[in-house]
């Protein structure tokens, strides 16, 4: 009843109210199959879209976008030249907070794989900024600002962000981005303007004027962000490959001790009897072959059940290719998508190198003490364990 919605208080309150609500109403029944007229159009369309492609046709991660390119018309005319849905700028900045809010609070089940491997880790929903255009001019603007803006408001992790730097680059959005750093979230990440745009068009044979439009399709990868060629896919028949996992591995002769408690990977030596660094490392080495060719093998196999059983029209329908061939979503291939994943290279080289130091060069502990202490998950074992995270680590780590 119009209790539930403060209509029933009379007065000019009460009419305000009822005139949103019906701007809202409005604003729901064309979107997004209508242009956007202004800035709040823009962000509800955007809003629909992402719900029907990451909860309603399949679950996905990514938010791969150009947001300040994308709704920039629609935020000038609302915010700037106020000829459509009129707005101030901070009520747009508390739209892209509102956004923040509800990517955030959208909840994903996740496999006992991810929960122990990515613990408290997000659904990965970034969004790009900055960078140049196809003239190579910058394509910073006050939305850009006011996206970060938002992010500094509403602390939270999800949706992430990452800012394609380089040379050029808006004297007002720098101070921005490292505030945002230094929040303490670990974002934006910072991603090398040329190096990304010519890897689009070195190896993905992406056309220039398009390369300059790559956005992040997760978490590090480049993508095509325009019209035709999306990557509509995170990696074609998705998979991982533990890196961190295939270190474990070789110190156990290749059984899976702390999670699936079978053999998973090759036999690759007793690592007790080990004398060297060289014989862990190439056991580790033949761990990471193994998983990288099980996972191709897999991979080849999933990418075509993704394309048979797994279709979603409305993506497809959102590409110029699929719509010009009248293919599904994961049919298209007019730019190759050879992305993968490798989580806990960093976690494996750490490890390594911490071995290396106590076990092999300063003889502290012996590889049978190393074994025995990582079954036991270091219980008992607490002085190795603070001695194996004080040794000196790979890098900066």
């Amino acid at each position: 009843g119009s209790e539930n919605y403060g209509l029933s208080d009379g007065g000019l309150g009460a009419e305000k109210r009822k005139n949103e609500l019906l701007e809202i109403s409005d604003i729901c029944q064309r979107m997004p199959a209508q242009a956007a007229k202004g800035f709040e159009d823009a962000m509800q369309s955007q809003w629909f879209v992402y719900l029907v492609c990451y909860s309603l046709e399949r679950h996905s991660s990514g938010y791969a976008h150009l947001e300040d390119r994308l709704m920039w018309p629609s935020y000038k005319a609302s915010v700037i030249d106020s000829t459509a849905q009129p707005m101030t700028r901070a009520d747009a900045i508390e739209l892209i907070e509102c956004e923040r809010l509800k990517v955030g609070e959208r909840g994903v089940a996740k496999g006992r794989a991810h929960l122990q491997g990515q613990p408290r880790a997000n659904d990965l929903h970034i969004i790009t900024l900055g960078g140049l255009d196809e003239f190579g001019n910058v394509a910073c603007n006050d939305l850009t600002d006011a996206v970060l803006e938002a992010s500094s408001s509403v602390r939270i992790r999800n949706p992430s962000l990452g800012f394609r730097s380089g040379p050029k680059v808006n004297e007002k959005t720098t101070p921005l981005v490292f505030e945002n750093i230094g929040s303490g979230f670990g974002f934006p990440s910072i991603k090398h303007e040329e190096k990304n745009t010519r890897q689009m068009i070195e190896l993905y044979r992406v056309p220039p004027d398009e390369a300059a439009h790559w956005d992040l399709v997760l978490c590090m990868a480049p993508g095509v962000g325009k019209r035709r060629g999306l990557q509509k896919t995170r990696t074609e028949g998705g998979g991982l490959i533990w890196i961190d996992k295939c270190c474990e591995l070789a110190f156990y002769d290749g059984f899976d001790y702390s999670f699936a408690n079978i053999q998973t990977g090759p036999k690759t030596g007793d690592a007790t009897k080990f004398k060297t660094f060289e014989e862990l490392f190439a056991a580790f080495e033949k761990q990471v072959e193994f998983a990288t060719a099980l996972h191709y093998r897999h991979k080849d196999v999933t990418r075509r059940a993704e394309i048979k059983f797994i279709e979603s029209p409305f993506v497809a329908s959102l590409d110029d290719a699929c719509m010009d061939d009248g293919v599904g979503a994961f049919v298209d291939k007019t730019y190759p998508n050879p992305w993968n994943n490798t989580p806990g290279e960093q976690a494996a080289a750490d490890s390594l190198a911490a071995v290396k130091k106590l076990v092999f060069d300063d003889k502290k502990y012996t590889m049978e003490d190393v074994v025995n202490a990582m079954k036991a998950d270091f219980k008992g074992y607490e002085e190795m364990r603070k001695d194996m995270l004080a040794a000196p680590k790979w890098g900066n780590d």
